[in-house]
């Protein structure tokens, strides 16, 4: 009947459904905020200005290379050594997927399915090396905004909103600390309570052997740290181009409003709701900024837009490295990756 043949329908097309939605989702998020005034396109044009550009993509730039070594010094704990060259190309290749991957999946995805085929017998790895990288650059910006926020105290405690937001983010960071430190532990490994609670999961074999990966990772303890200050780092240089988008801008931010609101503003890009960020970036530091400044500003919007489109620049970069590869993504590629990421 019409029902079977409607929900065979949708499930055969989910993934574009929801990539659609995502999309829509984003361009309804821009639309609302540039039609209400809340972001200010016209400001990017200074942007247009070679010295400006160049300045701009540079710093970018150099994040980009930082989280490229920052996977590749995963990928070495592992016993996958692979060059600052092929980490950086597949990184612009994941870069450009972000904004033109059809369906769920996402670039690290595909960066994850290329070092696969360039590196045989490494699925596994490929796979729970782009997943740690991504967690650890998440928790990276969560104890970094807490941190800050720490730092700035006397200003956190005079807003209500952002004192909560404090003890939210603060409450988040502890779990995932804990939950890091349970992954990691020898002991807990030893003890089997982990794998016992496991078993009782759906997909438990497979969630087993991701722990079991994941356990891996803690044997380089000091490699973990090297990984987080690495993406301290990289959002350091990803801070100062907000800083030169907003001089640009003619905004007066203080430099440190840069710092405290950056990083919950990446958390809220990390999210997988929208293709790389778009629409809930600009939601996100739209609320942030204006909550730290204490006035109404179009300069949040404004930077991450800048942001975004200067990664795209770079993600067009990978989408030249990718059509110059001898494996293209075909059907069943992409099938094969739809599968891997469920």
């Amino acid at each position: 009947n019409w029902r079977d043949s409607f929900a065979v329908m949708i499930s055969r097309h989910k993934d574009q459904l929801i990539q659609s939605f995502k999309i829509l989702f984003a361009v309804g998020l821009i639309y609302w905020l540039w039609n209400s005034g809340k972001l200010d396109f016209t400001s990017l044009k200074y942007f247009l200005a070679p010295q400006w550009a160049f300045l701009g993509l540079s710093l970018l730039g150099i994040n980009l290379l930082i989280g490229s070594e920052r996977w590749r010094l995963l990928l070495k704990t592992q016993n996958r050594p692979a060059t600052s060259f092929s980490a950086l190309k597949l990184s612009l290749i994941g870069m450009f997927f972000n904004y033109a991957m059809p369906g769920g999946v996402g670039g690290d995805v595909v960066k994850a399915y290329y070092f696969h085929k360039d590196h045989a017998n490494s699925k596994i790895i490929s796979v729970t090396s782009v997943l740690m990288d991504r967690i650890l650059g998440l928790y990276a910006m969560l104890l970094m905004g807490v941190i800050i926020m720490l730092y700035d105290r006397e200003h956190v405690s005079t807003i209500p909103q952002l004192q909560s937001l404090f003890y939210i983010v603060s409450l988040i960071t502890a779990m995932a600390s804990l939950g890091l430190f349970l992954v990691f532990s020898d002991k807990v490994h030893q003890a089997g309570h982990l794998q016992k609670l496991i078993q009782k999961l759906p997909m438990a074999e497979r969630i087993q052997r991701l722990y079991n990966s994941f356990y891996q990772y803690g044997k380089s303890p000091s490699d973990l740290i090297k990984v987080i200050l690495l993406s301290w780092l990289g959002q350091v240089f990803s801070i100062f181009f907000l800083i030169l988008a907003g001089t640009l801008s003619g905004a007066t931010a203080p430099w440190a409003t840069y710092f405290l609101v950056a990083p919950l503003g990446f958390i809220a890009i990390g999210l997988p709701l929208t293709p790389a960020g778009v629409g809930i970036g600009q939601a996100a530091f739209y609320v942030l900024f204006n909550l730290y400044l204490g006035n109404v500003s179009t300069l949040g919007p404004t930077i991450i837009t800048a942001f975004q489109v200067g990664q795209l620049a770079w993600g067009l970069c990978g989408a030249l490295i990718y059509l110059r590869r001898r494996q293209p993504l075909k059907a069943a590629d992409y099938a094969e990756i739809q599968t891997s990421q469920t």
